[in-house]
């Protein structure tokens, strides 16, 4: 006999694995709905970054790197998924709906156990160098998701990532707002949310930009400081067009790609504050290459372990069955639809 709604272990162990998604400051902006056999996915307003995400790019990211964690937990549970970025004008918050079919055996099973391994590291890398048959693994999981990871392999294009990153730098340093907002998620000891002053690592010497300094506070700030890698191994996850369509398609070539590379050992982190920057993002695209909009750029290498960022529990994430219940009110999305497998 068909069940009418999913099972409340599998709700339970299907968003334990969607929520450990990254996310910008770790501020976890989402919230979740069953539905009979469909998912609802929610952004959480009051979660949202105004300040330092005024076009709500890195949001809708984020969104579809937990959708794409969403599609593997179902997997790994035994069903499938369909996924339907829409539009819905009576629930202005809904992002995408995730529809669950089953039993069926799904290759993205094979990521789950990556879900909770996978981390933001912002410690320093060894100088080994990824080899180049785990490179193209993690390109094939970008162009499966609509994406494309371009490697920084000249100097040239690093040194514009390098010269873009400084000035977005002092630009968050010297905006209040933006510091201000950022004090909120960063710093100190955290037990649900946001990002712990243990998870920001040390301090690269020389003030190269490898990482994101995160620091809030003055605490934070006279962290330790450490040598990084020589020549750090960096790629811009980019997508042909651009909007909140394509943002979700990009957070989910994203978190495919993380998850790809901690399945095989490789360290990660993000060094996003040009992408946030809409005057700045246009230089880091390759002159001699088409033109592509990029959407992440990430650190790859081989660091040392280092513990998970907290999470909020699942019946903070978790809305009521009752499809009637008001959720929000706010701005419309864009009308967009999107079907995928």
């Amino acid at each position: 006999m068909m069940l009418s709604t999913v099972p409340d272990g599998d709700r339970q162990e299907m968003l334990r694995l969607t929520v450990a998604a990254p996310s910008m400051h770790n501020t976890q902006p989402w919230r979740f709905r069953f539905r009979g056999w469909v998912v609802e996915v929610y952004r959480d307003r009051e979660r949202e970054l105004p300040a330092e995400d005024p076009g709500r790019r890195m949001l809708f990211v984020t969104m579809g790197a937990a959708i794409f964690n969403l599609r593997v937990a179902a997997a790994y549970l035994g069903y499938g998924s369909h996924v339907h970025q829409l539009r819905d004008r009576r629930k202005p918050d809904l992002v995408a709906e995730v529809e669950l079919s089953g039993p069926r055996v799904e290759p993205l099973a094979a990521l789950a156990p990556a879900i909770l391994r996978r981390r933001t590291n912002r410690e320093p890398f060894t100088d080994q160098r990824v080899p180049d048959d785990v490179r193209r693994r993690l390109e094939d999981a970008a162009r499966i998701e609509t994406a494309e990871l371009q490697w920084l392999e000249r100097p040239s294009r690093r040194w514009w990532l390098q010269m873009a990153t400084n000035e977005a730098v002092a630009a968050d340093d010297g905006s209040t707002v933006r510091t201000a907002e950022r004090s909120r998620w960063v710093g100190g000891d955290r037990k649900l949310d946001g990002v712990p002053s243990s998870a920001l690592g040390p301090l690269p010497a020389g003030g190269t930009t490898v990482v994101r300094d995160l620091a809030a506070t003055a605490a934070d700030e006279a962290r330790i400081v450490a040598a990084f890698e020589r020549e750090p191994q960096m790629a811009i996850l980019a997508t042909r067009y651009d909007g909140p369509l394509e943002w979700l398609r990009a957070g989910q070539a994203m978190e495919r790609v993380l998850l790809e590379a901690t399945a095989h050992g490789v360290s990660t982190s993000l060094l996003n504050q040009v992408i946030e920057h809409e005057g700045l993002r246009w230089q880091i695209n390759d002159p001699l290459g088409p033109w592509r909009r990029p959407q992440a750029v990430i650190r790859f290498g081989y660091g040392p372990p280092v513990p998970a960022t907290p999470r909020r529990p699942i019946a903070d994430v978790l809305l009521p069955d009752d499809p009637e219940q008001e959720i929000s009110a706010g701005p419309d999305l864009e009308v967009r639809t999107n079907d995928r497998a």
